[in-house]
């Protein structure tokens, strides 16, 4: 494809930023969160085509076209990073889970040599150790305490930002290349309503949590992306991402209701505005009416993933030819067969577990980060909710694994937190036991540390 000097002006502007936020961000607890935005941002775009699979001349098209060799490239980055900082990861947590989805791509990439070649399979492989190694130890690099979730979701803001900000460009220059259909239904930056409605959904929830829980000084903008988030996700038509977003806004609500109800009238009237505004002014058509919809979308693709899946259980028919993928478990059998679908069943049990366990940790601390669990653990049941409906479980390219990645790994840091503390990172012992780390407790009120919840 034939690039624009401008393009490529941008572009190489776009790269020297990037470069010197990298090198200052090497001796930084932040660091690793300059690769993960830009996996993020690359895994929530997609080629743009249409029902048809015609491709749409959107703007952003170069850049789509290349997304997956730009996400292995934040990869790589990544992985340099972690090797840099890795003096960070001493002692910290690694969830079963995050470890299950990290051997279900590897475990998708071997089994592309059975089905295409050995050299597709050597490239997917070498694709999914240098991307799922760097999202699997971001979090553990940058939480060190409870207050390190709050830079840790920046991420998800700064990617708000960038995805908002040039899926805005779109539609100012073009409004019809980011819909779809005769219902003209939301697609933004991907391919498909579904999959957008995924990401608004993950985008929406975090930036509810930011709103009650970051510094004052940037409520305003998280509100303002807020409202524009929830339209578009409205705008999407999914039932599968507004089931998500409120089972994620219900469970960041458990223990805030009372002061976070006060904000929502605030996001509805943002919300309007930009509706109105989109409507009156860009002349632009909404498909919501699919929200109210009760046609049964999934049985006739789950019965054949089902069918397909039974033509090849032990190493599947590959994703190219499993024709369906409304579900993420019987997606991965009829792509790879019955160990993949052993793999993401054993993600799914460790992950309600590792769910369980955090909500009793929660009573062991202070009521201000009761919160903060029940954040964490609305995203990583958006996830696996989500992934009835959809197969995004077994995808290599994608901002969701990452949303999951954070929320699970944060998740298993701040439960070692609550239970033992956390020591300085430059200070930890040496000889590294239970016993030791459990001779500081962050939280002293607490007593030694174990859960209390007759402090509930």
């Amino acid at each position: 494809m034939d690039l624009s000097p401008a393009i490529l002006g941008a572009g190489a502007i776009g790269a020297l930023v990037i470069a010197i936020i990298f090198l200052v961000g090497m001796t930084k607890k932040w660091g690793m969160l300059v690769p993960c935005t830009g996996m993020m941002l690359f895994g929530a775009m997609a080629l743009p085509l249409t029902w048809n699979d015609r491709v749409k001349p959107t703007i952003w098209l170069p850049i789509q076209t290349q997304r997956s060799t730009l996400f292995l490239a934040f990869g790589c980055l990544g992985m340099l990073m972690l090797l840099i900082q890795a003096r960070r990861l001493r002692g910290k947590a690694i969830p079963i889970s995050a470890l299950m989805l990290l051997l279900a791509g590897v475990y998708a990439s071997l089994l592309r040599v059975v089905h295409n070649d050995p050299l597709d399979g050597a490239q997917s492989i070498f694709l999914s150790v240098m991307t799922l190694v760097p999202l699997l130890f971001t979090a553990s690099a940058v939480i060190d305490s409870f207050d390190d979730l709050r830079v840790l979701i920046r991420v998800v803001a700064a990617l708000g930002v960038i995805w908002l900000g040039m899926t805005g460009l779109q539609i100012v220059v073009n409004p019809t290349l980011v819909t779809m259909g005769n219902e003209f239904r939301f697609v933004g930056l991907f391919s498909n309503p579904q999959h957008s409605g995924v990401f608004m959904a993950f985008l929406c929830v975090s930036l509810l949590w930011l709103t009650m829980n970051d510094l004052k000084r940037y409520k305003l903008i998280y509100l303002g992306m807020l409202g524009i988030s929830s339209v578009l996700l409205l705008w999407t038509g999914s039932r599968t991402g507004l089931g998500m977003a409120i089972i994620g806004v219900s469970a960041t609500l458990y223990s805030r209701v009372g002061r976070a109800i006060l904000v929502l009238p605030l996001v509805a009237l943002v919300g309007y505005i930009g509706l109105k505004v989109m409507v009156d002014v860009l002349g632009i058509t909404f498909g919501v009416e699919r929200l109210a919809s009760t046609a049964n979308t999934r049985d006739y693709a789950w019965w054949k993933l089902y069918s397909v899946g039974l033509e090849s259980p032990l190493f599947g028919v590959g994703t190219e030819d499993a024709e369906k993928s409304e579900n993420s478990w019987l997606y991965g059998f009829a792509s790879y067969g019955i160990g993949m679908l052993a793999l993401l069943l054993m993600m799914a049990l460790t992950g309600t577990i590792e769910i369980i366990k955090s909500f009793r940790a929660r009573f062991s601390v202070p009521g201000e980060y009761r919160n903060y669990f029940d954040f964490l653990n609305g995203m990583m049941l958006m996830y696996f909710a989500g992934a009835v409906l959809e197969g995004y479980m077994i995808s290599r390219v994608s901002s969701t694994l990452a949303f999951f990645m954070i929320a699970a790994v944060a998740n298993a840091n701040l439960r070692k937190l609550a239970k033992y503390g956390w020591v300085d990172e430059y200070e930890m012992y040496d000889d590294y036991s239970e016993d030791a780390y459990s001779s500081y407790d962050q939280f002293s009120d607490y007593g030694d540390g174990e859960y209390a919840p007759d402090h509930a």
